[in-house]
């Protein structure tokens, strides 16, 4: 996703966590929203860090968006870092980002033991059509020999 999407995202998201925090929302109640701008926030960095290249407007113009998006990116997330951590305790923040990388490490390995249960499937698949190949080969191959074969025989 680009930076600028990602940070509407992560805009929507953060407003809705500060209205939460507005009238008093324990933060497991916030969760969704909490997931969402993480999200949206790790888009933003990972779309800044990449190279994009567009069909239309300038280099200058996309890098400027970029580290707009990354600047306000930032911004958000040292205050929500300041919100958890006064209602959570100085270490609350440290808390988060470690579960948070948890998370991802696990859907991380999610996708790579989905991408090889479906190397496996193409595998079997293709292995199957071999087979059937071959017994179709030599069922022909019977076919057109078996007057040959009866002859002999006699």
């Amino acid at each position: 996703m680009d930076p600028i999407s990602a940070i509407g995202i992560a805009t929507t998201a953060y407003n809705a966590i500060k209205r939460g925090f507005k009238v008093g929302k324990e933060i497991e109640g916030m969760s969704k929203d909490l997931g969402r701008w993480m999200g949206a926030i790790q888009d933003v960095k990972e779309g800044h860090n990449k190279a994009k290249g567009r069909t239309f407007g300038s280099v200058e113009e996309e890098a400027l968006e970029s580290f707009a998006a990354l600047k306000k990116a930032q911004q958000m997330e040292n205050e929500l870092r300041n919100f958890v951590n006064l209602s959570y305790g100085p270490n609350a923040w440290a808390e988060v980002l470690r579960i948070q990388a948890q998370i991802r490490l696990k859907k991380k390995e999610a996708l790579k033991e989905a991408q090889r249960k479906k190397e496996r499937i193409i595998e079997y698949v293709a292995i199957g059509a071999l087979i059937v190949i071959l017994i179709s080969f030599f069922s022909v191959v019977f076919y057109i020999l078996l007057p040959d074969i009866k002859s002999l025989v006699k």
